[in-house]
């Protein structure tokens, strides 16, 4: 399957693996699945890499998912933050803004080095890099049993995570 099919895709439905490799494939299968999503979104990332997850299409993509419902439920964890604090990241600022809706947090000192990076939403789909610092990764959007078992280590990681100082926001 080509990475250009990926908006036909469906939530759910189409199972097909699909190989991604630069960070606009990244940007492209994000976006058509947080569009798709009703409830659910978790991001683990190391540092929420701005030319997939800081445009305005993919901002846009989450808050339509935040605001669907009022179960919604996304969490984001982010193992090095300092890029963001210094120059500002567009999803962050909207998870000031939707914070009963969205939460981000830093995972414990034991999971920073951790190189993977994912993204899974309504426990189905998926976007998962073995290596965060590159673009190579897969893409499917009804992996259920795979989507699950991210899951399950993101709420373990999630349960010993805290919230990042560096990205409070500041009341002046």
């Amino acid at each position: 399957m080509m990475v250009s099919n990926l908006e036909q895709m469906q939530l759910g439905k189409d199972s097909e693996p699909i190989l991604v490799a630069t960070s606009t494939d990244n940007r492209i299968a994000a976006v058509a699945l947080v569009k798709q999503g009703r409830r659910y979104l978790y991001i683990f990332s190391r540092d929420l890499d701005a030319s997939v997850y800081d445009t305005t299409t993919f901002v846009s993509a989450v808050r339509e998912l935040a605001t669907y419902s009022r179960y919604s439920q996304i969490r984001i964890l982010v193992q090095n933050s300092e890029r963001i604090a210094k120059h500002g990241h567009r999803l962050v600022q909207m998870a000031h803004r939707l914070s009963s809706f969205i939460q981000v947090r830093k995972p414990a000192c034991d999971h920073r080095a951790l190189s993977e990076a994912f993204l899974v939403v309504d426990k189905l789909g998926l976007l998962h890099r073995k290596m965060s610092d590159r673009y190579d990764g897969v893409v499917n959007f009804n992996a259920p049993l795979e989507a699950a078992a991210l899951v399950r280590f993101f709420d373990e990681v999630w349960d010993r995570s805290e919230p990042d100082p560096e990205l409070r926001r500041l009341y002046i």
